[in-house]
């Protein structure tokens, strides 16, 4: 899990510092204002931190190898390595070198750092990175322009996701999520994968079966959490970023959602989002409270050409003033005048 993030000079930050990040973490601001940018860049570190535990990397640490400054010889010269640039490849690289620190916990509690040798990390936590965009009707599609060198607006956040679906794991059953076991009905039906062709569809409750392609786009965007957990990806050791989960779904589905992503991050999910909808702020407001459970939100907000981070807060323990429930409020207030 990721405990503590902070980034300098990078883009619109110029000190973006996140403390205690909790099971559930909420990055709430107006466009452009660099949600998107750190959802990704967690997920980078994460990612790069799991892939590149026990490879021959010397005395590299997660800091280096993602700046790409780690020895690749006896003589131990620092050298680029940019064919494995994960930050370029999520459209993050602006320079040469960024200036972050990170620190995570592994299941044992055991701190792991920006400059702690990789080789002596014991990491055991998967990132997956869910887009904001459905993917499970257009997964063929992205695989094709991958793989044709085609350029496209596909970054690794979609590749990296369907790549592990396609890989089907094999998960100690311990690992599993029970949730899925009481199953969360969302669409009246389930999600499948054709083991010989990967075709994708859904199986609606009444007896009849749609490809994924003519489905309602909320349960494109729904199925995948069934589908990640079907392959053996989403278990009790993921970590999910989800960028703008409230997309194409109704209020009532965002709820419903919201309660969902509470109840796996109690099993040991933790969960990032980015958003900017009242709906997903004011329902984790209800579940923190509810429940006494702690959700962190962080208000990312505009200050002359650069973001500064406000948070974290609590939702269990307070609601702050920000501005995306003072629009919907205003809102409200217009309709009725």
């Amino acid at each position: 899990m990721i405990k503590n993030f902070e980034i300098h000079d990078y883009r619109q930050f110029k000190n973006a510092k996140f403390d205690n990040f909790s099971n559930i973490n909420l990055f709430v601001g107006e466009n452009d204002t660099g949600k998107t940018t750190i959802l990704k860049f967690l997920y980078c570190v994460s990612y790069e931190l799991k892939g590149c535990l026990g490879k021959n990397i010397r005395t590299c640490n997660i800091y280096q190898y993602i700046n790409n400054l780690y020895v690749l010889n006896k003589f131990k010269f620092p050298v680029s390595y940019t064919e494995n640039n994960k930050l370029k490849k999520l459209f993050l690289l602006d320079k040469d070198k960024v200036n972050f620190n990170v620190s995570f916990l592994n299941s044992k509690d055991e701190i792991i750092t920006s400059y702690d040798n990789i080789n002596n990390c014991n990491y055991d936590y998967k990132p997956l990175f869910v887009p904001a965009k459905e993917i499970l009707s257009i997964m063929n599609a992205i695989i094709y322009l991958k793989n044709q060198n085609i350029e496209s607006g596909f970054d690794d956040s979609y590749t990296d996701i369907i790549y592990e679906i396609l890989a089907r794991k094999n998960i100690d059953e311990r690992e599993l999520l029970s949730v899925f076991k009481n199953k969360y009905d969302f669409y009246n039906g389930n999600i499948r994968i054709d083991k010989n062709t990967n075709a994708i569809n859904y199986h609606k409750n009444d007896g009849n079966i749609y490809n994924i392609n003519i489905t309602a786009e909320g349960i494109k965007k729904l199925g995948i959490f069934e589908v990640l957990h079907n392959t053996g990806n989403l278990t009790k050791k993921s970590i999910l970023f989800i960028d703008e989960p409230e997309n194409s779904l109704h209020p009532k589905m965002v709820r419903e959602l919201m309660r969902f992503l509470a109840d796996i991050s109690k099993e040991g999910v933790q969960i990032f989002m980015a958003s900017h909808n009242s709906f997903v702020l004011n329902q984790l407001s209800n579940i923190a409270i509810k429940e006494n459970y702690p959700i962190n939100v962080y208000f990312f907000i505009k200050e002359d050409n650069h973001t500064k981070i406000d948070g974290a807060y609590d939702l269990s323990k307070e609601f702050p003033d920000n501005s995306i429930s003072d629009e919907a409020y205003d809102m409200f207030v217009e309709s009725k005048n």
